[in-house]
């Protein structure tokens, strides 16, 4: 009989300007396909009402923080003078990786070269961007939630963001959310099936030909 060839996972990090339907994308994909899960966080931040300790992030010290980072236990993370810390932790991430599950993180462009530089060709790098500047304004505006004076800041962070999108693996165009998901899943289930993730693929080989 035949062995089954194994997989390991696979990195894909989601990054978009605020408003550009990242989350709403994330949550699908979760929602729609198996062995993917959402990488959870490091931060120094104090626990929100409704928030679970690992689940949502791991909260921790900022001593533990810094011994993460001598440790060089972080993939990536952002440490501020300014406001909290945040970072994504290895080891969860690793174990999923090698249990063949897909994992997402939600980071900007300096995470996404962070990982880059310690994980290589084990991530996949996709910018949600939105169809027009003017159409990203109205979603802001839209869903009421931020002050004029925020959503100004917010659109003069999209325009680097967008700009940003050059770098990245793949882009998708967040004009119809079923539509992008359906590019995200086709990203997805592509890398699944790279060579490179193919655990014991010269074994498989050999015993698809010797089974005449």
């Amino acid at each position: 009989m035949t062995e089954e060839i194994q997989r390991q996972g696979t990195m894909f990090i989601f990054s978009a300007p605020s408003g550009g339907g990242k989350s709403s994308v994330i949550k699908k994909l979760l929602k729609e396909l198996d062995d993917i899960q959402l990488s959870v966080s490091v931060t120094t931040r104090g626990m929100r009402e409704g928030e679970v300790d690992g689940k949502d992030y791991y909260f921790i010290s900022e001593e533990k923080f810094k011994e993460l980072v001598q440790d060089k236990a972080l993939y990536e993370y952002v440490d501020s003078d300014f406001g909290p810390k945040y970072g994504t932790p290895k080891k969860p991430v690793d174990d999923l990786l090698c249990a063949g599950k897909d994992v997402i993180l939600d980071l900007d462009y300096p995470g996404v070269q962070q990982l880059r530089k310690l994980a290589g060709n084990r991530v996949k790098a996709i910018a949600l961007v939105p169809p027009s500047l003017r159409v990203l304004r109205e979603r802001l505006i839209n869903r009421g939630t931020d002050a004029a004076d925020v959503i100004e800041r917010r659109m003069n962070m999209a325009e680097k963001r967008v700009k940003e999108c050059e770098f990245y693996d793949y882009v998708i165009v967040n004009d119809d959310l079923d539509a992008a998901v359906m590019q995200a899943k086709a990203v997805i289930l592509a890398a699944r099936a790279e060579k490179q993730n193919l655990c014991g693929l010269e074994t498989y080989v050999r015993q698809v030909l010797e089974d005449k």
